[in-house]
């Protein structure tokens, strides 16, 4: 039932159109945090004690519940959160994760990244500062969609399987675009090709601990298949401890 209303939700958020209050996606986004949050919960993750530093805020669904469960969280983005004007409690910090984060070291005991690495050209850097800036032995949940998976492509989906030149061919066609490349999809941020095997690379690389993998809201954990799991995960997630 859950997933059944996920997916209701899902394609709701796009009555919203280009609506200012996006309520909708919203509505979506806080759905998908308390699932999340129970998801953290079921694996020892309890907010009530943790400072937590949320990437990537955009519309601030994901926001509205963690602050609910958390001691204090900080959002963050490359611009103002949209929501974060309406809602004054929430406390908003202008983030590149291309660069060095405005925070200390060893500052929070969560960093939330949920559908953003995907977008970020320089992954490395990200992770590196997401180290620095978690205390030693603390947590990172990351999560997104494996390109390669059907919905890896966000807007180009289902077509980004056939190869950027003639996906990105195919949506100018039929949405009017004049999209030149994956890097320049939207204004602000592009989509960059990550999967499974090169994230875990990743963390590994800059000594997190993965804890745990699973594919979010489905019955089957297709992220822990060798090889098919690129395919068939929707969305994967990583709970991941940093070992110092």
């Amino acid at each position: 039932m859950k997933f059944l209303k996920f997916i209701i939700l899902a394609r709701r958020r796009f009555l919203d159109g280009n609506k200012k209050n996006n309520i909708h996606y919203i509505n979506f986004q806080k759905f998908q945090a308390e699932e999340i949050i129970n998801e953290l919960r079921n694996r020892g993750i309890n907010l009530s004690s943790m400072r937590v530093l949320e990437l990537g805020s955009g519309k601030g669904g994901y926001s509205l519940v963690f602050k609910k469960y958390a001691k204090e969280l900080i959002i963050s983005d490359f611009k103002k959160s949209e929501i974060s004007g309406l809602n004054h409690r929430l406390k908003f910090k202008r983030v590149d994760v291309n660069k060095r984060y405005p925070f200390k070291d060893n500052s929070f005991d969560l960093v939330f990244s949920c559908s953003l690495i995907e977008h970020v050209e320089n992954p490395d850097n990200m992770l590196s500062e997401i180290k620095r800036v978690l205390k030693p032995n603390r947590y990172l949940y990351l999560s997104f969609p494996p390109f390669y998976s059907p919905v890896g492509g966000h807007g180009l989906k289902p077509f980004h399987l056939l190869g950027e030149k003639n996906s990105i061919r195919i949506i100018n066609v039929l949405k009017g675009r004049n999209i030149k490349s994956y890097k320049t999809l939207w204004i602000n941020y592009g989509l960059y090709k990550r999967t499974i095997k090169q994230v875990k690379r990743l963390l590994f690389k800059k000594s997190f601990e993965i804890k745990d993998i699973w594919t979010r809201f489905f019955p089957i954990n297709t992220a822990k298949i060798p090889i098919i799991n690129e395919f068939l995960t929707w969305h994967v997630c990583f709970l991941c401890k940093n070992k110092k």
